[in-house]
Parts: C-alpha cells; sequence; structure tokens
C-alpha cells in the first residue's frame, strides 16, 4: 500500500509541474532583484559598411518581457562609444526611446519595436567624423531599460542566462563592427610592362620585349580582402625565367580599399605591390618580389567596374 500511494503521489506532483511549464515566465533573477523586465533581441544590428557610412544605421528589433505580459518600459536608453583595438573613446549618451513604441504586433505576443539611430548621429555624439573610422573598428551599443517601477536594467547587472541564454538573448549590448565588404575574385586580362629581373642570377628579362600578355585568376579565400594569385609576377617567371607561374601563399589584398601584396612563392620569395592607378575597368600597380623581379601591370576587367575606392 505505501509503494502504491507513493506513485501515486509522485504521478499528481508531475502533472501540477508539466502543467505549470508550458512557457517560461520572465521572472529571470537580475542581479539585485528578485524579478525583471528584458529586452530580447529578435533582429540583431548588421555591421556597418566602410563603403557605405552616409546610409548605415544601429537598427534593431526588440522585444519586451514583463511579467504578465504587460510593457512595463518607461524609457530605453542607448549609449554609444568606439573601440579600436583596446582603445575606448568615452561612452556617450545617443539618444532615448520612449516605451509607448513598444506595441504588441501580429507578430509576437510579446510588445516589440525597432529602435534605430543613423550611423552619422553617433559620429556627432562621439564628435567623430568618418575620417576617424577605420576598418575593423566597432562601435559599442549598450542600452540601458528603466520600468515605470523604476528599477533599472542593463548589461551590468543581468544573469549569463538572460544575456546568452538561446531564449532570452537579452544582452543589453551590441558590439557592430566597422567592415569592407571586398568582391575582387575574377579572372582579368592583364599586361605587364617595364620588366625587371636578376640577369646575374640567370633571368633574361629582355625575350620578355616590351610587354606579356595573359589571364590572371584572383580566387577569394576564406580571409576577407584576401585572394590567391594564379601567377604573382603576372607573366614575368614565364618570359624571364622560363618559369611555372609564381604562387605558394602569396596573396592579392583589399584593405578597405587599399590595395596590396603579401606571402611568398613556391622558392619563399616574398611579395609587395605599389598601387599607381586605376579606372572603371583597368587596375594598374607595380609589383616586386625580393629577388630583383618586378613589373607593372594592368588588370583589365571584360565587365563590371573596378571599386573607386581603390588606392
Amino acid at each position: 500500500m505505501k509503494k502504491i500511494k507513493l506513485i501515486y503521489t509522485l504521478l499528481i506532483a508531475t502533472f501540477v509541474v508539466s502543467s505549470c511549464t508550458d512557457f517560461v515566465e520572465p521572472a529571470i533573477p537580475y542581479n539585485g532583484f528578485e524579478t525583471g523586465t528584458y529586452l530580447k533581441t529578435i533582429t540583431a544590428p548588421a555591421p556597418i559598411d566602410f563603403f557605405d557610412m552616409d546610409n548605415a544605421t544601429f537598427s534593431t528589433l526588440l522585444e519586451v518581457h514583463a511579467a504578465d505580459k504587460v510593457n512595463d518600459v518607461k524609457t530605453v536608453e542607448v549609449y554609444v562609444n568606439h573601440r579600436r583595438g583596446n582603445v575606448l573613446a568615452k561612452e556617450v549618451l545617443l539618444g532615448s526611446v520612449d516605451g509607448s513604441v513598444f506595441t504588441t504586433t501580429a507578430d509576437s505576443k510579446w510588445p516589440r519595436a525597432k529602435v534605430t539611430f543613423p550611423f552619422s548621429a553617433a559620429l556627432t555624439k562621439l564628435g567623430f567624423s568618418k575620417t576617424n573610422i577605420k576598418g575593423g573598428d566597432f562601435l559599442e551599443y549598450r542600452l540601458v531599460l528603466t520600468t515605470k517601477e523604476g528599477k533599472v536594467f542593463t548589461n551590468t547587472n543581468l544573469t549569463s542566462d538572460v544575456s546568452s541564454g538561446t531564449y532570452y538573448a537579452s544582452p543589453f549590448f551590441y558590439r557592430v563592427a566597422v567592415v569592407c565588404p571586398s568582391n575582387l575574385a575574377g579572372t582579368y586580362d592583364y599586361t605587364t610592362t617595364n620588366i625587371e629581373g636578376s640577369v646575374a642570377d640567370g633571368a633574361n628579362p629582355a625575350a620578355c620585349g616590351a610587354s606579356v600578355s595573359g589571364k590572371a585568376v584572383l580566387t577569394a579565400t576564406s580571409v576577407v580582402g584576401e585572394y590567391t594569385l594564379s601567377d604573382g609576377t603576372f607573366g614575368q617567371y614565364g618570359c624571364a625565367w622560363n618559369d611555372n607561374p609564381a604562387t605558394g601563399t602569396i596573396r592579392f589584398t583589399d584593405s578597405c580599399g587599399k590595395i596590396g601584396m603579401k606571402g611568398a612563392d613556391q622558392y619563399g620569395l616574398t611579395y609587395s605591390l605599389t598601387y599607381i592607378s586605376h579606372t572603371s575597368t583597368e587596375l594598374k600597380f607595380k609589383w616586386k618580389n625580393n629577388y630583383g623581379d618586378a613589373g607593372i601591370t594592368t588588370l583589365k576587367r571584360s565587365s563590371g567596374s573596378w571599386p573607386a575606392a581603390l588606392n
């Protein structure tokens, strides 16, 4: 009898617990509070395009989670600072959003709102201009939520479950990168002139004549802005050395529009590049390696245009 009674009691307990946990209540423990309100990130802010800063924004879709699904938000303040490596600017108030903008929609039973501020507004508040921004920088946005009862929530008084948990997704903090998209992959016609090579070591640059032409293939790597090259000497190895193209770990690079070369070929020779000029269809530069090989190469596009910001 005792065993039957115990099983019956456990079944009742199980039913009671399961019947009360079909959804997650926002009674989340914060530091200093037994319960709290949080802003779930529905859509995270996008990176800042270095080449389109005029149209960049901080924009995130947020959802208010509070007891009984009631919007108890008085204000959401947005602070911003600038980070370059370990160097931080002084945080400033970017602006404030009134809690009344959070409303229920057909998409959610919880109140939602899109919080948006232009990138230009952040620069103004920081006392910056676009010239102060480099690829690889970050803008750090911090939210401060004040409830109608006067409770304040931000990234410094929440638990890890709230900030990074899959369900809660409420960091109150967003580190937004300034990125430099690069799309130089393709096959290009090249013409190389002013060809140099170490005659004393066996090179015969005179065999190249006034110029050498061919096709060069730039292939994107897993690193944004870095491309493998089908021939790092753009024909010079073939005509001056009667050798195979220069490959190895040579990379053609695009760092926020500044082009370059790095890495070494199959002989361990290292490469560099100096930009000369470009039009919409032709890109001209001088390359060289540390063995005395060099040339001035023009890459010509058969379609599309070279980015205007290249230098």
